[in-house]
């Protein structure tokens, strides 16, 4: 096992250019695939470090790696900066923005997942490795992957196709939570968009002259409530109008969008209830004499636990973890519990991690993707007051406060002693690319 204190020490160097980093994308709130600030300010600080920056492909412009060392392994760090729209929120307030803070936020883009976080914590994860291979002269490859796009669309997988990944031996990431833990077991999600197209005329005086979408729109809806008696108890269906056909009462919409999500525990689960759902919304088109273009934007694939690297990550969240706080900070915390899913529990901040190997979440990340082609592990750590829920406006609000920075910079020295141990060790990842490709063999095996 490393040395842990000189890891953290490693990190503690970076401490103030990596809470301004955080900070700075927190207050940019760049929504997907527009991160165009959050990504130069973190190329930036990676090129200031002696790291080669590149940005390989032109359509997905605020997609990066940065690279350091040569040879294998190839230790990969994930990293996210995107901001979630709808989720701006005065930081450390409880109260509802006002009209004119909210102007201040990027399309009230708010981040109410903790990209800020998580992206600095994998930069500063890759800034401590890279300071550790100089001091002991190590081999081996370190890339940071500044990954675009998580929310709403997926953007690792679009990575992967273009290749980014290509000779990575092993990725890690991490993400903000209010419990601290393996995030090996997140569900496959499948975003899909339905738009309906009908015919418009006057509500009142040609009602039998149109075919309204928005009425297409809404018996789908229907439909896929009656599906969730018949669905495997994992399995989650939500939704949200991106075109309800307009304002005005007497014109029958012509035109109605709903974007679907569509969850179970595994990818081949997720892909045959979003079938079921495309049929759903193919009769609602039958039933109102309107057509029906779906457009599958994208999938969430499940995570691929990898033992060997869970295992390794678990040592160090034992001893990283768990974090002290002072008075002040549970004070903070508390003003938040009410609002949060455990609004009775009578600790502020959860200093109690769960070292379980198998830890069941509900969220999907496109890290998933990323685990089913390269050996992968991935935890959380707590970073809010304890039960505030992620997509929530007190994420938002706390995604500055001093217990946010301490949980990113915990993050920080777990990864980068995780990157820094496979560096000294390379059986390790040897070790779980074996893993790995059993697992693939057995799913292989399963499908025919």
């Amino acid at each position: 096992m490393l040395n842990t204190e000189e890891i953290k020490r490693l990190v503690e160097n970076h401490r103030p250019e990596l809470i301004q980093a955080a900070d700075r994308i927190w207050e940019f709130a760049e929504e997907r695939f527009s991160e165009f600030r959050s990504c130069s300010l973190q190329m930036d600080i990676l090129k200031n470090h002696g790291f080669a920056v590149s940005s390989p492909c032109s359509t997905l412009p605020t997609a990066f790696m940065a690279r350091y060392g040569s040879g294998h392994p190839v230790i990969g760090f994930l990293g996210e900066y995107d901001a979630l729209p709808g989720l701006f929120w005065p930081a450390d307030s409880i109260h509802p923005p006002t009209e004119a803070s909210a102007s201040t936020g990027a399309k009230s883009c708010g981040h109410g997942c903790g990209h800020n976080l998580l992206g600095t914590g994998a930069l500063g994860a890759a800034l401590a490795a890279k300071d550790y291979m100089d001091l002991k002269k190590t081999g081996g490859t370190i890339i940071y992957y500044g990954c675009p796009a998580e929310e709403n669309a997926a953007g690792k997988a679009f990575m992967i196709e273009a290749g980014f990944f290509e000779g990575t031996d092993i990725c890690l990431s991490w993400h903000p939570h209010f419990k601290s833990g393996l995030f090996n077991d997140a569900l496959a999600n499948c975003r899909v968009s339905y738009r309906f197209q009908g015919t418009s005329a006057h509500a009142a005086q040609s009602p039998h002259m149109g075919r309204s979408a928005l009425d297409a729109c809404e018996l789908m809806n229907v439909g896929v409530n009656y599906l969730r008696e018949h669905m495997i108890d994992e399995a989650r269906v939500h939704y949200a109008y991106l075109n309800s056909g307009g304002t005005a009462p007497n014109i029958i919409p012509a035109e109605a969008e709903v974007f679907y999500a569509i969850r179970a525990p595994r990818t081949e689960q997720a892909v045959a209830l979003k079938e079921r759902v495309n049929n759903i919304a193919r009769g609602a088109a039958l039933m109102t004499d309107t057509t029906v273009e779906i457009d599958e934007k994208c999938i969430y694939e499940s995570f691929l636990p990898n033992q060997t690297l869970d295992d390794l990550v678990l040592k160090y969240l034992d001893r990283f973890l768990p974090l002290s706080y002072t008075d002040e900070e549970m004070c903070y915390a508390a003003r938040f519990v009410p609002f949060g899913n455990l609004p009775d529990t009578p600790d502020p901040i959860d200093t109690v991690p769960d070292f379980s190997l198998h830890r069941k979440t509900s969220i999907s990340t496109d890290a998933g993707n990323v685990s089913q082609r390269i050996p992968s592990s991935a935890f959380m750590v707590n970073c809010y007051a304890n039960g505030s829920p992620l997509h929530h406006w007190s994420v938002t609000a706390q995604g500055r406060s001093s217990i946010a920075h301490k949980g990113m910079l915990a993050a920080a020295g777990i990864l980068a002693s995780c990157a820094c141990e496979i560096l000294l060790y390379p059986s390790v990842a040897v070790q779980a690319k074996q893993e790995l490709l059993r697992l693939q063999d057995k799913k292989r095996d399963e499908k025919t």
